[in-house]
């Protein structure tokens, strides 16, 4: 039977790399997949020559909430999660900086964002996984080895098909507090100092002049709203206010320019305290429909790295001494998890670095590499399409052979795999 919708150019959204693919509209492992959904991890992770496309597992199963948990199908958009919930007083623990990925994806990265309370497999409750070997229900409870092992696997385990999330009262509404400092240095004193007096916390840093803002928040509940606000109780909607039609030439983003935004950013930003909407807050380039093709023909490369904050003061002294700026740099607070087979999640500060793809960036993201192993840190796979194979086994080893012990188990011919999985296992 054929199980093929169509061959696709596909690529992550760094659009590097970009392949042709197969695009499956079913479970068959008689072919070697990954699943993928909407595209959203950066690099090469749910990219190879079949992909199974779960974004047709788009329903709602259940929701509970005396019991505060949700139930639903991997391939819905953590976006329509929030949409029903945030009206009703609620909101999943763990949301990143975009609500347009799925909940199977944010499973199998394990991911994490604003939030002070941990990571996103923190708060599965549990869900159905199918592997070459079987169909499993998994929880903490029941067939555990799996479960830990699915969350942060990178979909090499199986096909999650549906979740069972916990959910937490929340605003529509967040009480921000923007400080503005100038040097990394600086913005992670602030993060230390403050951190612990908030839910959420996160900072922005201009590469070029160091100027940064670091951005702190508590729901803001309905009980204390203004009354014009309390009046205007809005759903939660998306509020794309520009859309990217095509990819642009190479040239549009340049140094030049955005040096210029980064000053208009850091100036128009309120300081101090402000009552800002939880999409604003949260998801700000979720406001730029199709961003990643400013970035041209090329694509970009995040890199992003969790360690002590030496590890992050360092790569910004390697950044100025090659005078290679990145176009968006994100600094945040970073807990571990506990139980896990394979995750990014450790005590310390992540760094996230945006550059267009270039050779001299490359030559200059092995330098990176270079802090990370002697810091005892970590890269964030879901971000990855370059880290070379030596140093990928070197900081996650442990993690590595875990989950190859588990894939021995679950899927012991390789069906499930990627081009990040044939890069570097």
């Amino acid at each position: 039977m054929n199980t093929s919708k169509n061959l696709s150019f596909l690529c992550g959204w760094g659009r590097f790399p970009c392949i042709e693919a197969n695009v499956l509209d079913k479970v068959d492992f008689s072919k070697i997949f990954i699943p993928r959904a909407y595209g959203r991890s950066y690099g090469d992770e749910a990219l190879y020559k079949n992909v199974y496309d779960t974004t047709g597992l788009n329903l709602f199963l259940n929701v509970d909430f005396e019991k505060e948990c949700i139930e639903v199908q991997s391939g819905i958009q953590l976006q329509k999660i929030l949409e029903f919930l945030l009206p009703r007083g609620y909101a999943l623990p763990i949301v990143p900086g975009t609500s347009l990925i799925s909940v199977g994806g944010a499973i199998a990265n394990d991911i994490h964002g604003k939030s002070s309370k941990g990571v996103f497999g923190d708060f599965v409750e549990g869900f159905e996984i199918i592997t070459p070997r079987d169909v499993y229900l998994c929880s903490k409870e029941k067939n555990s080895e799996l479960f830990w092992g699915a969350i942060g696997s990178m979909g090499l385990l199986g096909v999650i098909t549906k979740a069972k999330l916990k959910i937490v009262k929340a605003s529509q509404y967040i009480r921000q507090n923007i400080i503005p400092t100038k040097g990394i240095d600086k913005a992670i004193e602030l993060l230390e100092t403050f951190d612990k007096d908030y839910e959420f916390s996160v900072c922005w840093i201009d590469a070029f002049t160091e100027n940064a803002l670091v951005m702190f928040g508590d729901y803001e509940y309905y009980e204390k709203l203004p009354l014009d606000l309390k009046f205007s109780f809005k759903a939660f909607k998306s509020k794309k206010t520009i859309d990217i039609p095509f990819v642009m030439p190479n040239f549009i983003l340049n140094d030049i320019n955005m040096k210029a935004y980064n000053v208009y950013y850091f100036t128009k930003m309120p300081k101090g305290e402000s009552l800002v909407h939880y999409f604003d807050f949260f998801f700000p380039l979720d406001n730029i429909k199709n961003w990643n093709r400013l970035y041209g023909k090329r694509g970009f490369l995040q890199y992003q790295l969790v360690g002590p904050k030496e590890a992050c003061l360092e790569v910004f002294d390697i950044i100025k001494s090659h005078k290679i700026y990145p176009y968006l740099v994100v600094l945040k607070r970073m807990k571990n998890a506990s139980n896990r087979v394979f995750s990014f999640a450790k005590e310390g500060f992540t760094l996230a670095l945006d550059f267009p793809v270039k050779d001299d960036v490359l030559k200059m993201l092995h330098k990176f590499d270079d802090v990370v192993v002697r810091y005892n840190g970590l890269i964030y796979m879901a971000k990855d399409s370059r880290l070379p194979k030596d140093v990928f086994w070197h900081i996650y080893k442990d993690q590595i052979k875990a989950l190859l012990s588990l894939k021995a188990k679950y899927d012991e011919n390789f069906i499930l795999k990627s081009l990040m999985s044939e890069r570097l296992l």
